[in-house]
């Protein structure tokens, strides 16, 4: 029968290995740490937090957190602020009676119990990293023991590949990192979601609206099969360049993963005018592209939903738009 240490030993050995072999990019490592760390403590989620200005922000997240990624919320009163002041690892028993913690914001999560990481390297911040549970005293020794050994491998692959982005890509921000996409330059999930929330919150008090619009590349698997992912990746990224040139600077454009794109405006314009703006960057963005010695066609299907008539949280927002984008894509296959 396997010892329960060795077991222990073996996967923080297993995820030492992953880590260390894992492409030195910055949102890739973060989304890996996150899902290990819940897979390795039987979490009902995980959380990595990026600290950026007086807030912290869920810049990765799985499970049970994974529709909060992009939740911002202030350092001071948190949990987490707590764990990076202190600067150790912080368990929660009960977040309903623990003082220590900001309750409207684990009650939004859905959690009950918690570990807290903090991650340094040498004296930088990096960053925080949260396992959770729904349930009360969810965690043993054995889990806070295993974090705490998973933590300077952590740290130090985080640390390195923010230092390689550095220096190849001139970037000097780990929060511009942990929020772009590294393919395409452009916002990812965890922004998109969180400028999504802002916005959100700040036309409560103006006559402004909220257009939220999704856009997927009908062809990037067969481009993919066909040519390979040398194409498929010039093919987003040609995609990305051209509609990201068209887009003002208030809105927000962002990949969202795979070949699923979003776009946020806030504008005072209607419904109809919005649309009709949507469909005229639709046509200007498909169209043909040169891939060595081969011709790509772009063309991409759109769903648009709009807040607050099609909802009013990030998700039914997105669900609207995803239920019409699979539409609209239906309809063009079928002409």
């Amino acid at each position: 029968m396997e010892n329960s240490s060795d077991s222990t030993l073996e996967k923080i050995l297993k995820l030492q290995t992953e880590l260390t072999a894992a492409k030195p990019d910055v949102p890739h490592l973060l989304d890996l740490i996150t899902l290990r760390a819940k897979e390795i403590t039987s979490s009902e989620g995980a959380v990595f937090e990026l600290v950026e200005g007086e807030d912290i922000v869920y810049r990765s997240a799985s499970g049970i957190a994974e529709k909060q990624i992009g939740l911002r919320i202030p350092i001071k009163g948190s949990f987490s602020g707590l764990s990076l002041q202190s600067k150790e690892t912080l368990y929660c028993m009960d977040s309903e009676v623990d003082d220590r913690v900001n309750r409207e914001a684990c009650r939004r999560v859905g959690l009950r119990s918690m570990i807290v990481l903090p991650l340094y390297f040498d004296s930088e911040i990096l960053g925080v990293l949260k396992v959770l549970s729904p349930e009360v005293d969810a965690y043993s020794t054995n889990d806070t023991y295993v974090l705490n050994m998973l933590s300077g491998t952590m740290a130090a692959i985080l640390h390195n590949a923010y230092r390689w982005a550095e220096r190849e890509k001139s970037l000097t921000s780990m929060a511009y990192l942990a929020s772009h996409d590294a393919l395409t330059g452009i916002y990812n999930r965890s922004a998109f979601y969180d400028y999504l929330r802002r916005g959100l919150h700040r036309i409560q008090n103006d006559q402004s609206t909220v257009t939220i619009a999704l856009f997927d590349l009908d062809d990037l698997k067969v481009v993919n099969d066909t040519y390979g992912h040398a194409a498929g990746d010039f093919y987003l990224s040609n995609f990305a360049n051209r509609l990201s040139h068209l887009v003002p600077d208030q809105d927000v454009f962002a990949r969202l993963g795979g070949d699923e794109f979003g776009l946020i405006m806030i504008h005072q314009e209607s419904k109809e005018s919005a649309i009709a703006h949507l469909d005229n960057l639709t046509k200007m963005v498909e169209g043909e592209v040169q891939f060595d010695q081969t011709k790509l066609q772009i063309k991409t299907s759109m769903g648009v939903a709009f807040y607050p008539e099609d909802g009013s949280e990030p998700d039914s927002l997105l669900a609207v738009a995803d239920t019409r984008m699979y539409e609209n894509k239906r309809i063009r296959k079928n002409k």
